[in-house]
């Protein structure tokens, strides 16, 4: 939030809305707590000041009344604290303009007093133009004890802008500081020091009389007006000018070449830009904390994508104006396609040119890193080093001084350097990437087809590029629905096809993440992508990949490291949709069919396992295999021992869980036949474990198997209606159950297996039978 009372008074929301104060006594209110932020002001005193000596009965109340609506329009309660020793306003450092005119004031006069012209100059340029009018809190009538703080800080504006005139002369510039100083002088003709100045000034100027003129009129009117004769300092530059001192002289050239120079590098601010408040308001208050302590260093990381690089970009745009001496950008290319990552030595050479100093000749790091610490020594410098690789890449280019501020941007957490405050970026929320969408392409598309705009963000995973390049697919083709882009990216196979436009592509982005893994790392990856992106524990990826755990856990936390996976819980990890979907590619591309058909068959024995730690369902497993045969086992997942009979009444989260890992594992299976038998196999375990409720959602799913697999109306069909009729049974669903029987039954008597007088007799069996008992009414089990 923006607070400013150097002029009319006025309050910004984040992101630059101006916001409604209302009634003039809330506003005095507002202006009171202001001139004293941090400060407790009694209740009594906010009631002087608010009515003086002819407060009414009701002054109390209506004073509650007010703090309560400043509370609502500032948006946040806490921002006004109610405590025994009266309210507190709280700011942030940076928030409130008063607060920073102050430090640049008093900065510009120990420049001047240091002899560093140049720097006073533009610090105290920098202060008066934090002014937006003459008076302090313009418009608005104030109580006697405000206006008496109000008077206190337009009087040290006079100081700041008799200061930057002092750095002007001693830098030379009489000549173009002359108008300035007339017009001063016009204003305030008894202000000696302006007409000592303006006497200088004309002197240096070649107009000795004009400036003898000038002290002669200062004489005549000091007398006429207060009886007195011009001071000893005034006295003094005129004697000088009588005798046409050597001190008077103009600057030497050789002085006045240098210029203080404060680079602004930082590329332009997203107009777009949308979210991530409560983000940046912790960064804003970080960076707005420099010269308190040791150097400030933020570091931001997110996928690829993700949309660090505009997120710190806005960011420092908003703090820009506390760091006077400069704001210095460096794009590092650390995942930047087709680009090398820029060493240190290139950096720092690059950093020392933006700062002034040309001479740098040195490629040693360690010589460049030193001078750098020396160029940037008590500068309030601000340095955005976007894209980096790693720690290492950083490290060199970072200031020792507390006057400056580092923010770093990586896909990767730079874990590794000291005292750095990490900021994670996650993807955006759909609310958030509506409304990104909406500024993108403008509003009224989004108005006209809201259902189609959200099918896009959630198809783009909230991924700030996506949504992006999406939305520059609908800018370049006017006639391009959002319904029908929609549709399009609704095609799995050919979704981060459609996500790339002109010099972006999601693909490209990930690709870049992706080369920097090692063997083992990137084939966990692609295999990863065989379970459609569901949460995934170490025990289940190490059975996938046919590794230990300990090195599984290895490789899905380096991913994680990355980027490219992303941390659920303890031990589970998910991967980002389109991410999914780059790794599927990857797979298809780089492992065999046979290796993929392994993986998976290790994944959904391991689940099999899990399922089926009970001893009664091992029974079901063991004739099950000797039917259909044994799933292919891996040297590494969960073994039976591993679970105990606890398991039957474990947790419905838990089942749901591993239920959708399952049914995402086996649609990895090509081939339906094998899926539909091992989601029967997989239902059946369910019943028996004590959860119908899971065995239902997997007897449908193997229905749906055998349907794609072309196998309705066979015996395994009719197997798998009457296990679901059982399992309806158990959730004593009786109707369904009924359904379910009559079906199977149904199926027995097409093809041949029984008649009429035994499907009746399987149509009213009360669905307690095992599948041993059915076998019995059918041919097929009395051996015709």
């Amino acid at each position: 939030m923006d607070f400013k009372i150097l002029g009319p008074i006025e309050v910004r929301a984040a992101n630059g809305r101006p916001i409604a104060l209302g009634r003039r006594k809330q506003r005095v209110l507002l202006a009171a707590l202001l001139l004293n932020a941090g400060k407790a002001i009694p209740t009594q005193r906010m009631l002087d000041w608010l009515w003086e000596e002819q407060a009414p009965p009701t002054a109390e109340s209506n004073l509650y009344t007010y703090i309560s609506a400043l509370r609502r329009v500032l948006g946040a309660p806490s921002r006004i604290e109610a405590g025994s020793n009266g309210y507190v306003l709280r700011v942030a450092p940076g928030e409130i303009d008063v607060k920073l005119f102050e430090e640049l004031a008093a900065q510009g006069r120990r420049m001047l007093s240091e002899g560093r012209n140049d720097v006073a100059l533009e610090r105290c340029t920098r202060a008066v133009g934090l002014w937006r009018a003459e008076a302090v809190l313009e418009g608005l009538s104030l109580p006697e004890p405000l206006r008496g703080e109000a008077a206190r800080l337009e009087r040290l504006r006079a100081t700041v802008v008799d200061t930057s005139l002092e750095a002007r002369l001693a830098l030379g510039q009489h000549g173009e500081v002359l108008p300035d100083l007339e017009a001063l002088t016009r204003g305030d003709p008894l202000n000696e020091r302006l007409r000592a100045q303006f006497m200088l000034a004309l002197y240096r100027s070649g107009r000795r009389a004009d400036a003898l003129a000038v002290y002669q009129s200062a004489r005549e009117m000091l007398a006429a007006e207060l009886g007195v004769d011009p001071g000893p300092d005034l006295i003094r530059v005129h004697q000088q000018i009588l005798v046409d001192d050597a001190a008077l002289a103009a600057p030497s050239p050789s002085i006045t070449v240098r210029r203080f120079f404060a680079p602004a590098e930082l590329p332009v601010d997203s107009a777009a830009f949308t979210g991530r408040a409560a983000e940046a308001s912790r960064l804003r208050t970080a960076l707005a904390s420099a010269g308190s302590g040791p150097v400030v260093i933020s570091a931001v990381a997110g996928a690829a994508g993700i949309g660090k690089s505009a997120f710190a970009v806005h960011v420092a745009h908003q703090v820009a104006d506390r760091f006077p001496d400069g704001q210095l950008y460096v794009n590092l290319h650390g995942s930047t396609p087709n680009v090398k990552p820029l060493k240190p030595a290139e950096v720092l050479a690059r950093l020392l040119r933006s700062l002034g100093d040309d001479a740098a000749a040195s490629s040693e790091v360690d010589e460049l890193a030193a001078r750098f610490r020396s160029l940037t020594d008590g500068r309030r410098l601000l340095f955005l080093f976007d894209n980096a690789r790693d720690a290492a890449q950083v490290r060199p280019l970072l200031p020792a001084s507390p006057t400056c501020c580092v923010l770093i941007t990586a896909r990767r957490m730079l874990t590794s350097l000291d005292a750095v405050a990490h900021l994670r970026l996650d993807v955006m929320a759909e609310d958030e990437a509506i409304t990104l969408l909406g500024r993108l392409v403008g509003d009224e598309r989004v108005a006209a087809d809201p259902r189609a705009a959200r099918a896009i963000v959630r198809l783009c995973g909230g991924l700030p590029l996506a949504i992006r390049i999406a939305a520059a697919r609908l800018v370049a083709r006017s006639g391009l629905s959002l319904r029908a882009l929609a549709d399009r990216l609704a095609v799995e196979d050919h979704r981060l096809s459609e996500l790339q436009a002109d010099d972006r592509a999601v693909r490209a982005c990930f690709m870049m993440s992706y080369r920097g893994l090692k063997a083992e790392q990137s084939r966990m990856f692609r295999l990863l992508s065989l379970l459609g992106g569901s949460d995934i524990s170490v025990a289940i990826a190490a059975a996938l990949a046919d590794r230990s755990e300990e090195q599984t856990a290895d490789l899905l936390d380096h991913l994680a490291d990355v980027q490219l996976l992303e941390v659920c819980d303890a031990d589970r990890y998910r991967m980002h949709d389109l991410l999914c979907l780059f790794a599927r590619e990857r797979t298809r591309q780089e492992e065999t069919e046979e290796e993929q058909t392994k993986a998976v068959r290790r994944v959904l024995h391991s689940y099999l396992v899990i399922t089926g730690a009970i001893g009664d369902v091992y029974n079901l497993r063991t004739r099950r295999n000797a039917k259909f045969g044994r799933p292919a086992l891996g040297r590494f997942g969960p073994s039976p021992d591993d679970f105990t009979a606890d398991h039957r009444t474990g947790s419905l989260d838990e089942a749901a869980r591993s239920h959708a890992e399952t049914t995402a594992v086996l649609r990895g299976i090509r081939n339906p036949v094998k899926a539909a038998l091992d989601l029967g196999y997989l239902a059946e375990m369910h019943r028996l474990a004590g959860r119908p409720d899971m065995a239902t959602l997997c007897y449908h799913e193997a229905l749906e198997a055998d349907l794609a697999g072309g196998a309705v109306g066979t015996y395994r069909t009719a197997e798998h209606w009457w296990g679901l009729g059982r399992a309806y049974q158990d959730l004593g669903d009786d109707a369904r159950a009924r359904e379910c029987r009559h079906t199977s039954a149904t199926i027995f008597q097409a093809l041949h297996l029984i008649n009429d007088d035994e499907k009746r007799e399987i149509e009213t069996s009360t669905g307690s039978d095992t599948l041993e008992t059915i076998l019995r009414y059918t041919r097929h089990g009395r051996g015709i």
